[in-house]
């Protein structure tokens, strides 16, 4: 999870490739989600977009190397991050497929004597062992641990003592040390690395060569720095041992690369047609995610893809299997303002000839015309979308989501800026709004929301004393490496996550911090003496539990 508000447009320099489709093909509607995204003097990415396995757009946006000046380039190497878990489930069912191992082995058959050798391979696969996830221990991925050069067996030894969080097969988690014992299964069967194995078996046949573990020693022409955002613009990323992220997370690859390998994986050039069936396919509790690929929707079609992120890079990768489409789409900044995975399904959509609102030319509307538009509506019980004028420009939120300024494109059809949600009007037949229907970008189905109200409801701001604001300030760990930082400054309280801007919070009560410009609330845990103990992040209706980080010495 990471808290995003930076949004809006920017100009942006594209370094295009020459692809082997038609000069004359018209790209303008992908420059132009590009140039939305993307900064020429900010950290940015790179971008490859296929149909059937022939390019019809790549392009490289942003800076490779801030402090060098270099700007980006399409065959800069970036780390994948957990894009890399694809890789490794492939790995695994090649071996299945050549009889060297079974879904239905135990972690015991391979490494004995670990308190969960019961799991299965299956369960590793799709998130269902129960393992801890070492990248969940609180501050882990923070301090100087997650910088160690570790072996494999030093990496499991990390999490092989902590209990289970469930027992194997009752609930579904995303775990990276799975998918470490993966890789380490991938060692002992075939007695070589895990990168290794990958490189050599599946890789080097397709004629995928830029795709490897890099160690951080070693010299990689064309690999680049990550980046994260502050108060004051990107910083350095820092310093992880890319022996830790191991076959959850540590190849790095060009985007040219990642297509070609989306391109022979899907269509059967990787492993068995049943094993494919089996890696695309979730069962049982685990929802939505199969063997390192989670199946989706977009426009209404089917989707594969992975996302990853890691210090200074985020990445996705994207399959439309009706169209064979594949998008790419690698940044060297972490929490920076355009996600990869929405510039990948903008440019999906375009690709497969259907796009999005916000692809649309803006239309001009009244302020009387959009005042009709304020109020509060109603999704559910528990949750509300308000509509509101500001500065001449309407503002959308979801209850506990990021404010976002709505663009109207035509025919009471309304697309957010910097997004591919959008939003249409709902009449009566007086021609009053009575509600909206709001499509996520991954959603075909409307989510209604009945207006119940003109006006749009406001908080109760309260003071805090000096104690009381003492009892919240700290550190607490969202995710692994992802931290909310609570501070009192002389202008009042603000929050801060791991890579992005500090924010003014007010209060309401003793225990709430909120900001409700980017939809977010905190609610503290003040039920013991002295400081909270943990806070809950109320966005984008979810609620996640972030427990205090105890300082050094404490």
């Amino acid at each position: 999870m990471k808290i995003t508000y930076s949004t809006g447009l920017s100009t942006i320099a594209l370094s295009t490739l020459l692809l082997s489709f038609s000069a004359q093909a018209d790209t303008s509607a992908y420059d132009q989600v590009v140039r939305s995204s993307y900064q020429q003097n900010l950290p940015g990415a790179a971008i490859h977009v296929s149909r059937a396995g022939e390019a019809v757009y790549a392009t490289a946006a942003g800076m490779a190397d801030m402090e060098l000046a270099v700007a980006m380039e399409n065959d800069h190497i970036f780390r994948l991050a957990s894009v890399t878990k694809q890789y490794t489930a492939a790995a695994i069912l090649k071996l299945v497929d050549e009889g060297k191992l079974s879904l239905d082995d135990q972690v015991s058959k391979w490494w004995p004597d670990l308190a969960f050798g019961d799991v299965t391979v299956h369960q590793l696969l799709n998130h269902t062992s129960g393992i801890a996830s070492y990248t969940s221990i609180p501050g882990y991925m923070s301090d100087t641990r997650i910088q160690r050069e570790l072996t494999t067996a030093e990496l499991i030894a990390v999490f092989a003592e902590l209990p289970l969080d469930f027992d194997p097969g009752s609930e579904w988690r995303y775990n990276n040390s799975a998918y470490v014992m993966l890789g380490a299964i991938i060692e002992k069967v075939t007695a070589q690395p895990w990168d290794s194995y990958i490189v050599n078996r599946l890789l080097k046949p397709l004629g995928i060569n830029d795709t490897a573990y890099y160690p951080d020693a070693k010299i990689t022409p064309r690999r680049i720095p990550g980046y994260h955002n502050s108060e004051d613009g990107p910083i350095n990323a820092p310093h992880l041992s890319m022996t830790q992220p191991h076959a959850a997370g540590a190849l790095s690859a060009t985007a040219a690369d990642v297509d070609k390998w989306q391109v022979a994986l899907h269509s059967g050039k990787v492993i068995s047609a049943a094993s494919y069936e089996k890696m695309i396919t979730p069962e049982d509790i685990a929802d939505d995610y199969g063997y390192g690929i989670a199946a989706g929707k977009l426009r209404g079609w089917d989707t594969l893809s992975h996302g990853g992120g890691i210090h200074g890079f985020s990445t996705y990768a994207l399959w439309l299997p009706e169209q064979e489409i594949s998008v790419v789409v690698l940044s060297n900044i972490a929490g920076g303002p355009a996600s990869p995975t929405d510039v990948a399904f903008r440019l999906a959509a375009i690709a497969a000839g259907n796009t999005f609102p916000i692809e649309k030319t803006p239309v001009e509307m009244s302020s009387m015309e959009l005042e009709k538009l304020v109020g509060t509506y109603q999704i559910n019980e528990d949750t509300k979308r308000t509509l509101k004028l500001e500065d001449g420009r309407l503002l959308n939120q979801r209850q506990g989501g990021t404010q976002s300024v709505v663009i109207p494109v035509g025919n009471d059809q309304f697309a957010l800026e910097g997004s591919a949600a959008y939003f249409e009007a709902v009449r009566d037949e007086s021609g009053n709004v009575t509600g909206v229907d709001f499509y996520q970008v991954n959603s075909a189905e409307a989510e209604r929301a009945e207006k119940v109200s003109n006006e749009v409801a406001m908080r109760n701001v309260s003071s805090l004393t000096a104690e009381q604001q003492e009892r919240l300030v700290g550190e607490y760990e969202l995710q692994p490496g992802f931290v909310i930082t609570i501070r009192r400054t002389d202008a009042g309280m603000t929050a801060q996550a791991t890579g992005q801007n500090a924010f003014p919070v007010q209060s309401e009560g003793d225990n709430v911090l909120f900001n409700d410009q980017f939809g977010i609330e905190m609610v503290f845990d003040l039920s013991a003496d002295g400081p909270a103990q943990e806070l809950t992040l109320n966005q984008g209706g979810r609620a996640m539990p972030a427990p205090r980080l105890q300082p050094k010495g404490e």
